[in-house]
């Protein structure tokens, strides 16, 4: 059955445009010019979302929606505004609308979050939530936490400026998604964000990656090398666990944000550089500085713009949006029907304290969809070492039990044929053969 839409728009234009964009994608709509009209047509169809405009004519919107969820509470309604106003857009949200849009509209933005209101209105109604707020400001973000709302208001202003940012938080809480998000809307998008983890490097290779070397500079180096700082001029530079970097490299990186200037290995000149620095970590830094194992200069210089993410166990209210965006993920990487959670299911997450946060999270939704033969996944769905993380086992441990149980499902649904394993996956076969030996898996004869 096509799932059909309300607009409520005193603008017969809009609504035509709206209605022809919608019926290519499957929708069905009805339009109505006033409450009046609104209230009738949910009496007499079955109506599954509303688009509403604040400003309709002489009515207000927010009087609609009012009356729209007073007869019709499950009913999710977004509001568009050509007014741009958060009082009125937090006010409508406070009211019970699912989420709004400003005109003029960005209509893959709609559609996303059209699609965010019909998902969580299939929700059990007792953990059903308010819209993503986050997506107002980045799509890639859902939430609607007051913690994570206000980082991203501050990311959102920083990402204009050219400070250097320090992005604090544990692992699996984002960290990457917030440095891409500043590159993204920042003036330096148009040039290359590039990444380097600083703890998967070694001291001398890092020192090498980071600000290259000279022909001749050691025994191997048969040609000059840029370095990271050198192939990032002009855009950004993220560095990762930058907790984790030696003290030697700290006082170069310190030398590079102060006077633009870098020198490679085995250099005598030193080399102008126009890079943005974002830099994260999971670790505390101000223990990193009492143990002499970070400078505190280098501190000082980052810790003007610092973003930190809360972990998940902090911002609970965001859970069911996060499990219904990972299953709509999940449903178009593999072109499958969409799947829901129970309520047992929904119970469980809110109840767990998730070490790993949000990848945690995520990795626990994929293998219960991946599992799942009915539309609604159910706790027996889960990973079968769930319980076992609420006693406190190793995580790292778990998320590979988890992994491994999750390639050998998926060895079995494809008869154990490699190359369609690694497509269910979206892994690469190299990838896939590289897991198949670390967890001991081996294919029958």
């Amino acid at each position: 059955m096509k799932r059909k839409i309300l607009i409520i728009d005193d603008h017969l234009k809009l609504y035509k445009s709206l209605a022809r964009n919608f019926k290519h994608l499957g929708y069905q709509t009805v339009h109505a010019q006033n409450g009046n009209e609104a209230l009738a047509l949910c009496a007499q169809d079955e109506i599954h979302a509303a688009l509403l405009d604040i400003m309709l004519g002489h009515e207000s919107g927010v009087d609609v929606l009012e009356q729209l969820l007073t007869r019709h509470p499950k009913l999710p309604v977004v509001m568009i505004t050509g007014y741009g106003s958060i009082d009125t857009a937090v006010q409508s949200i406070k009211r019970g609308a699912f989420d709004y849009v400003t005109k003029p509209l960005d209509f893959d933005k709609l559609v996303n979050i059209l699609e965010n209101a019909l998902n969580a209105a299939n929700l059990p109604e007792e953990t059903r939530r308010v819209a993503p707020r986050g997506k107002d400001l980045f799509p890639e973000i859902v939430t609607h936490n007051p913690a994570m709302l206000e980082l991203c208001q501050k990311t959102r202003k920083l990402a204009a400026t050219d400070l250097p940012v320090l992005i604090t938080g544990e692992n699996g809480t984002g960290k990457e998604i917030i440095a891409d998000l500043i590159h993204l809307h920042s003036p330096r998008r148009a040039h290359p964000l590039l990444k380097i983890n600083c703890a998967a490097f070694p001291e001398t290779l890092l020192d090498n990656e980071l600000f290259g070397h000279e022909k001749g500079s050691y025994t191997g180096a048969d040609s000059a090398f840029k370095g990271v700082f050198e192939r990032a001029d002009q855009g950004s530079l993220f560095l990762d666990e930058i907790g984790d970097m030696p003290l030697t490299i700290q006082a170069k990186i310190l030398r590079a944000l102060q006077n633009h200037e870098i020198r490679r290995i085995g250099g005598e000149r030193t080399i102008t550089v126009d890079v943005r620095f974002i830099a994260a970590t999971n670790k505390d830094l101000h223990e990193q500085i009492e143990h002499s194992a970070f400078r505190r200069d280098l501190f000082y210089r980052l810790n003007t713009a610092m973003l930190h993410l809360p972990p998940l166990r902090k911002r609970k209210e965001d859970i069911p949006l996060l499990v219904a965006h990972f299953l709509r993920e999940h449903a178009h990487a593999h072109a499958a029907p969409g799947k829901t959670v129970s309520a047992a299911v929904l119970e469980r997450f809110i109840d767990y304290d998730w070490p790993g946060n949000v990848r945690e999270l995520k990795n626990t939704v994929n293998y219960a969809a991946a599992l799942c033969s009915e539309e609604m996944i159910q706790v027996d769905d889960l990973p079968p070492n769930f319980i076992s993380f609420e006693t406190g086992e190793d995580a790292e441990n778990v998320r590979d039990e988890i992994e491994k149980n999750l390639i050998l499902k998926a060895l079995q649904k494809t008869n154990y044929n490699k190359k369609k394993t690694a497509e269910y996956l979206n892994m690469s076969r190299t990838t896939l053969y590289a897991k198949l030996q670390k967890y001991g898996l081996t294919l029958p004869k």
